[in-house]
């Protein structure tokens, strides 16, 4: 099954930091691309630990992930 999961990475201080809201997931890195590949890395554990129905149950397959650009 594919899941689309919205995913934020901010820079704090000298590393980046990739979010999954819907999972609770968080991983750093020294850039983006690595940031996400640990966050992958991190969701990859909970599944293995908890198993994909728990780490997975407030999110759906059907979900539709966009970005929404707001200028102030």
């Amino acid at each position: 099954m594919i899941y689309k999961l919205p995913v934020t990475i901010k820079l704090y201080g000298r590393e980046y930091i990739a979010r999954c809201e819907p999972l609770r997931a968080t991983a750093t890195g020294d850039n983006p691309d690595e940031a996400l590949k640990n966050l992958r890395e991190a969701i990859d554990e909970m599944i293995r630990e908890f198993g994909r129905e728990e780490v997975f149950q407030d999110v759906s397959p059907e979900t539709e992930v966009r970005v929404l650009e707001v200028s102030v």
